[in-house]
């Protein structure tokens, strides 16, 4: 397709205009392409390439003031931080060296108080005084402070007292002064303490606010005995800071925390007045409390200062105080001022050169660009000839070039595509023609007669392949234009040999397809395609031009695309008629096939009603088994406590014979009332406790009979009487001891007699009514497991239906030698909503499984928890295990891995069912030694009553696996 222009000699330009294209577009359904050849307004193209120019100069000038600013910054910057870094270093160095000499200079002061202190200790006067009184003390160590100004003296005796305190010759507390005013006595000090026990010590301590130097030492007379001690008290305030400043030099200040507050400083305001320090900052606290000496830069009182922080430690080590010395940063400030100056005046001289640099960079570059749009405009509007005359020696003359090789390009791209949309308008065509119909000889018919008409031919023979027994070979099917189409057959089994498009200038001239083609009469260009379909050849398509001009490359391109349009559409045309043909032979086999499956349908139905009939009867046989093992479980638990009862009940009458004898005798001893009252407490205190006492062995008891007729000794009745009370068990000797004390000498055997019936009542009463709780227990969990499944869904208790579970079993559990230990481990879990009867069912199917799994001795371990939204119960055993093989098929109905008549194999498969009409799942693990079968279950129940059953058919399976009938006489396979 080309653009509408004017060639240079006037008239219309060859090949199809661009109407005719459109048209040619249209036709064929292709005008969507034609979108690819517009052309943007040539007004709206000049206003945008303007303003892109004009954008591109300034980028440009944008750019090259940025590449001369950038480095010039950059170098200044990093200039400027070394010098800045390197005066950092320096000011922190000085800071830190200050605070070295200011350590230095305070511990001096720290070593003048204690030797003030020394001096003190030694006045042969104070030592007089203390000796002789607090008086006396006052008045010497009054005259002393005037010695000493400035600081506070202090004198305790032996004890530890304070017997005076003074400073500037006054004693009394409330002339102190402000200096003292928050000093502590020195009772308080550790210092103090050290001095009492003969050591002279020196300490930093919190006075108040402040800090303090304390130093004390022991006050000895000349026999070396302790008279008390004297303590020296300084403030660390503002003159000593002062005073440390001056002996530091000018530009350095000294502050003094007290913990992490400023107690004193150097800092003065302009009104004259002391400023506190600043607050030490966080990072500098970190610091300290790791051993460090930190530096840091505050601002105090309007200028910024370099601050060495120091710790200020007492005598016992701890942080009581921090010391730290500024160095004034003014001098650097100014020097960053100045050198910030500098720097603007520099950036600003190198800005406006660079400006007028890129500024006649920029025009000389942008100058070519703009004849170079120039002429893309023109080439735009569709001038193809349009003249480039930019001709520089560098890159932009390589882009003039290619512009010229472009134009050249779209020349001729021009009229290779006015001859490619004839070609896909002739294919869209002949692809319309043969997708229309689907016999396959007017789809050859088709093909041959638009293909003829494309390529301007005079003949055009479809050959396609017919196999034989002599081997493959090429049948005419379609012929268009000359007759002599018809005998091509031999020319296209030569041609098939070379398996891809062939183009032949003079066939007459070509040695292999001479000879073949002289028997045809077949003389001129020609044009063959294969027909193939996936690697697999079907036929050939040749056309020939009988002596006119020779067919084109783009010619043979055509043809190959027409021949796979056609072997597409021969395959159809194939399909088709299978297609067809299948359809008719599929129609009889449905007909013959559903009259089988309405004979089978019967069958069938006939079938299942036999497996239904036969499936109830199986379950009604295993329920009845289980049901039969039930009973005999229950019978032998309830035995047990139904003998005892009876051997209780046949013990009574003789008991309640020698009570009544017993009685008389008792009324026989004419006990006082006294007595008597004291015998019948007796008798209720020990008849009240025989209930819950175990009864003594045998041997126990001949043990406790020769005892207590030891401590009977001499008594009457005394052999009788050990004899009965040895049978009442460990209170029996307490009794016997009371009994003699009643007795006052009378015949203990009524008293003793008496007492040994009413227990055997007592013991007696306590087994009937724990054997009958036993009967009721056993009863109540056989009527709570037995509960039909017609019952609704209610809120159940799983733990309760374990616990009815293994009372039912009980029997089983404990029916070997060793017996089956039950270890529960039940969590805290919620009410869930089931039919309580199967449940049970599913219990009593696995715990019944488990001890056959370990044929009566090992452990069972019961376990619940909330899982997921819904309850986890876990039965797990210590038995063989489950082997691989089996582990798949547990579930399967009827299978099962016991011998004939111990299972059917329904057990596990309808515990299953009940947990999956729950909405639930049961887990299976198992190796040697251990096997868990978890059952979750949610605990909203089953998500919907009515679907359940029908599920199940009306409940029978599922409602019929839960009167325990079916798994109590399975185990596990």
């Amino acid at each position: 397709m080309t653009t509408s222009r004017e060639p240079p000699g006037g008239g219309s330009p060859p090949g199809p205009t661009k109407s005719s294209t459109d048209r040619l577009l249209k036709l064929s359904g292709l005008s969507r392409l034609s979108g690819i050849f517009r052309f943007t307004p040539a007004k709206d193209v000049e206003r945008v390439g303007f303003r892109r120019r004009q954008g591109l100069r300034w980028r440009l000038s944008l750019f090259l003031i940025v590449a001369t600013l950038v480095p010039v910054i950059a170098v200044a910057a990093v200039s400027i931080a070394l010098v800045f870094s390197s005066v950092e270093q320096g000011i922190d160095f000085e800071a830190r060296r200050g605070l070295q000499l200011a350590r230095a200079l305070f511990l001096r002061e720290v070593r003048v108080r204690a030797a003030t202190a020394t001096m003190l200790g030694n006045d042969p006067g104070l030592l007089t005084a203390v000796g002789l009184g607090p008086k006396e003390v006052r008045v010497r160590l009054a005259e002393i402070s005037v010695l000493y100004p400035g600081y506070l003296l202090e004198v305790a005796d032996a004890h530890g007292l304070v017997l005076a305190r003074c400073t500037l010759g006054t004693c009394n507390a409330e002339s102190l002064g402000n200096r003292f005013v928050d000093f502590e006595p020195a009772d308080r000090s550790p210092v103090l303490r050290r001095a009492l026990e003969f050591e002279r010590s020196i300490s930093i301590e919190a006075a108040g606010s402040q800090l303090a130097v304390r130093a004390a030492l022991p006050l000895v007379d000349s026999a070396l005995r302790l008279l008390g001690a004297a303590v020296i008290s300084a403030p660390i305030d503002g003159p000593m800071a002062d005073q440390m400043r001056a002996e530091l030099g000018a530009g350095r200040d000294v502050i003094f925390y007290r913990g992490g507050s400023a107690s004193a400083s150097t800092f003065m305001a302009a009104t004259g007045e002391r400023l506190d320090g600043p607050v030490v900052p966080v990072r500098a606290t970190k610091a300290l409390h790791a051993g460090g000496a930190p530096v840091a830069a505050l601002d105090i009182g309007n200028r910024t200062y370099t601050v060495a922080f120091g710790p200020i430690q007492d005598v016992a080590g701890r942080r009581v105080g921090i010391l730290g010395v500024a160095l004034d940063r003014e001098t650097l400030s100014a020097a960053r001022r100045r050198v910030t100056l500098t720097v603007i005046l520099g950036a600003v001289s190198v800005l406006l050169i660079a400006i007028g640099l890129a500024d006649i960079l920029a025009r000389r570059l942008t100058k070519p660009l703009g004849d170079l749009h120039a002429a893309a405009l023109s080439i735009a509007n569709g001038n193809l000839q349009t003249q480039v005359r930019v001709n520089s020696p560098d890159e932009l003359g390589d882009v003039a070039e290619a512009f010229r090789v472009m134009i050249q390009s779209l020349r001729e791209n021009q009229d290779g595509l006015a001859a490619r949309v004839r070609e896909l308008v002739t294919v869209h065509q002949v692809g319309r023609a043969v997708s229309s119909v689907v016999d396959l000889d007017q789809v050859l018919k088709s093909v041959a007669t638009e293909t003829l008409a494309v390529l301007g031919a005079k003949t055009l023979a479809i050959a396609l392949v017919a196999e034989s027994p002599g081997g493959r070979k090429f049948v005419i099917r379609a012929v268009a234009g000359e007759a002599v189409g018809r005998r091509l057959s031999e020319l296209a089994q030569l041609l098939s040999a070379k398996g891809a498009p062939h183009r032949v200038a003079a066939v007459e001239m070509d040695p292999e397809l001479a000879a073949a083609a002289g028997l045809a009469g077949l003389k001129g260009p020609l044009l063959a395609a294969p027909l193939a379909l996936k690697e697999r050849l079907v036929g050939m398509v040749l056309v020939g031009r009988l002596g006119e001009s020779p067919f084109s490359s783009a010619d043979l391109r055509l043809l190959a695309t027409l021949a796979g349009q056609t072997a597409t559409a021969i395959e159809n045309a194939r399909l088709y008629s299978e297609v067809r043909a299948f359809s008719e032979n599929l129609e009889q086999k449905v007909r013959e096939r559903t009259a089988e499956l309405e004979r089978a349908k019967s069958d069938t139905e006939r079938a299942l009603r036999e497996l239904r009939t036969t499936q109830s009867q199986l379950i009604h046989s295993e329920r009845m088994a289980g049901l039969g093992q039930l009973v005999a479980g229950i019978a032998h638990e309830v035995n047990s406590p139904a003998a005892a009862v009876q051997g209780s009940v046949d013990a009574l009458h003789e008991t309640v014979q020698r009570l009544e004898a017993c009685g008389r005798d008792l009324h026989g001893l004419s006990l006082p009332p006294e007595s008597l009252s004291r015998y019948f407490a007796l008798v209720q205190s020990t008849v009240a406790s025989q209930g819950s006492v175990a009864l003594p062995s045998a041997m126990e008891t001949r043990h406790l009979n020769r005892r207590l007729r030891a401590s009977l000794a001499g008594c009457t009745g005394s052999v009788r009487a050990a004899a009965a009370l040895a049978e009442l068990g460990p209170q029996a000797e307490a009794v016997a001891v009371e009994l003699k004390d009643i007795a006052q000498g009378r015949d203990l055997a009524p008293l003793s007699g008496y007492i040994r019936e009413l227990s055997y009542l007592v013991r007696a009463s306590a087994t009937i009514r724990t054997a009958v709780q036993s009967i009721r227990r056993i009863v109540g969990a056989l009527k709570r497991y037995s509960r039909l499944d017609e019952t609704p869904v209610e809120d159940v208790d799983v733990h309760a239906g374990l616990e009815d579970t293994l009372l039912i079993l009980a029997h089983q559990l404990k029916s070997t030698e060793n017996g089956i230990n039950v270890k529960r481990s039940y969590g805290n879990i919620p009410f869930i909503s089931a039919y309580v009867g199967e449940l049970n069912q599913v219990w009593t199917n696995l715990i019944h499984n488990a001890i056959q799994a370990m044929n009566g001795a090992g452990e069972i371990v019961i376990e619940t928890s909330v899982q997921g939204g819904g309850v986890r119960v876990a039965i797990q055993d210590n038995g063989a295990g489950i082997r691989p093989e089996v582990m798949t098929r547990i579930f399967e109905p009827f299978f099962t891995t016991k011998g004939k008549g111990e299972g059917t194999g329904l057990g596990l498969s309808i515990a299953n069912r009940i947990v999956e009409k729950h909405g639930g799942r049961i887990r299976v693990e198992s190796v040697p030694g251990r096997t868990s079968f978890e059952v979750l279950l949610p605990i909203d129940g089953p998500a919907s009553v009515h679907a359940s059953k029908q599920e199940h058919g009306g409940g029978v399976v599922a409602g019929e696996s839960s009167k325990s009938g079916d798994v109590l006489g399975r185990g596990r396979p």
